[in-house]
């Protein structure tokens, strides 16, 4: 008898998991409009941050999109969708969506690309030390942010339903 109330339970768990998976993302549009100005201006300057780090070394391209993605979904339906379909920023923010993090790959990447830059700033071209120490500092915290606080997604994830049907048309 309590195996069958398991079963029910775990077939329960099961059903409600897909269900959640198949689920569209739905927007949640700010209703103030005072705030969805004010996101849709953060959006906007985090955007033109992330596009300029695409040519600028250093410059955090994919948190900058991430972060213009998230604004854009609480102000512009619109410009949320046009971001995810843009040919260079779009993939990033799409692959963070669909494994949920960054790979532990990827954080190594980002440190060690991250490291180079602040010892490169601090030790090259800064030469007044409490602005060195500063930079010393920040990136040691951008170092444990990235590798405590950042999500960290499977290597490889198994396609969701979505995938395999575009794979199969």
């Amino acid at each position: 008898m309590d195996k069958n109330r398991n079963r029910d339970k775990n077939s329960t768990l099961q059903e409600a998991t897909v269900s959640m998976q198949e689920k569209k993302v739905r927007l949640e549009i700010e209703k103030n409009r005072i705030r969805r100005a004010l996101y849709l201006t953060g959006g906007t300057v985090s955007l033109s941050l992330a596009i300029l780090g695409v040519v600028v070394p250093g410059l955090p391209v994919t948190p900058l999109a991430l972060l213009s993605a998230f604004l854009f979904a609480k102000s512009s339906e619109r410009l949320y969708h046009w971001l995810l379909n843009n040919r260079i920023l779009g993939p990033r923010i799409k692959n963070y969506q669909r494994r949920r993090g960054v790979t532990r790959k990827g954080k190594v990447g980002i440190i060690a690309f991250m490291g180079a830059m602040v010892l490169f700033s601090s030790f090259v071209v800064i030469h007044y030390m409490p602005v060195r120490i500063l930079i010393l500092s920040l990136g040691l915290i951008g170092l444990i942010v990235v590798w405590f606080f950042v999500p960290t997604a499977i290597d490889d994830p198994a396609p969701s339903g979505e995938e395999k049907d575009e794979k199969e048309v």
